[in-house]
């Protein structure tokens, strides 16, 4: 079997716990925790998300019955697809690194699993149909303000959630070099201290830094309301492991099985903006 977890390979898994310090360090979410989200009940394969139409409540005359309304709505129904890695440690290789090689197996497939859920909601910023800013152009506050104004508009309950990658959160840090934005100062001060930034205009930054195309001149973003997007699991993640004799190893296997989908897509905008240079 190709790719086995070797003695060659296994200082790679010991520099996980240095990973994983450096996933706090810079913030990193879960945007699971931001969006919709619909356990997946026992024997159903989907989960279904319902949005009901806007409805008048009308002014009465007193004693006068009224005229029932049927609540229309619309639903989007997930379903739910299987993740998974493997890897396998040898004989040699766990003997010579004890159980830290098994501790830093885990933690690495922890880290997969939460960067597999948030590519995947990250993706669905490119999707939104309202679609703000250009190519080569770094974020500016006048472009929150337009895309918060657009779901505002279309009455997108908050809160609202803005997730961009460390090089998008540079370009919102250089904002407020100056006094000459509405919030430069008190975000300023806040952004030298802990490297991080405060709601703008009421949506909230969320930095993600283990998506695919992290370092692309350009990405797509956007600012969306928490009931945007749908979110249902399966199950979480799960670590499994089955001797394999012919290799003298055993195979660590992990899975979840989780989907995401757009719910209500006037409630979200897209925002293409520079990234990294």
């Amino acid at each position: 079997m190709a790719n086995e977890t070797t003695t060659t390979t296994l200082t790679e898994l010991i520099q996980a716990s240095i990973g994983e310090a450096r996933v706090v360090s810079s913030q990193g979410v879960n945007l699971e925790e931001y969006v919709t989200r619909r356990p997946l009940e026992a024997g159903k394969g989907s989960a279904t998300f319902p949005i009901f139409d806007e409805e008048v409540m009308n002014s009465v005359a007193e004693g006068t019955d009224l005229t029932n309304t049927a609540f229309d709505s619309t639903a989007v129904t997930i379903t739910p697809g299987e993740y998974g890695l493997m890897t396998t440690l040898t004989d040699l290789a766990s003997n010579r690194a004890g159980a830290q090689a098994a501790i830093d197996i885990g933690r690495v497939m922890g880290e997969a699993a939460r960067a597999a859920k948030n590519e995947a909601i990250y993706a669905l910023c490119d999707g939104f149909s309202t679609a703000l800013g250009t190519t080569d152009t770094d974020i500016t506050e006048a472009l929150i303000q337009q895309a918060v104004a657009t779901i505002r508009a279309a009455k997108a309950p908050g809160p609202y959630y803005m997730p961009v990658t460390p090089w998008v959160l540079e370009d919102l840090l250089g904002l407020y070099s100056t006094n000459t934005n509405y919030t430069a100062e008190a975000l300023r001060n806040q952004s030298v201290l802990e490297g991080t930034l405060p709601p703008i205009h009421g949506v909230i930054p969320l930095i993600v830094d283990n998506i695919t195309g992290i370092d692309d001149a350009d990405t797509k973003t956007a600012v969306f309301s928490g009931a945007a997007i749908g979110y249902v699991e399966e199950w979480d993640f799960r670590v499994e492991t089955e001797r394999n004799a012919s290799l003298r190893g055993t195979e660590w296997v992990a899975t979840s099985s989780f989907g995401v989908a757009e719910i209500k897509d006037s409630w979200g905008v897209e925002l293409l903006v520079d990234n990294k240079d």
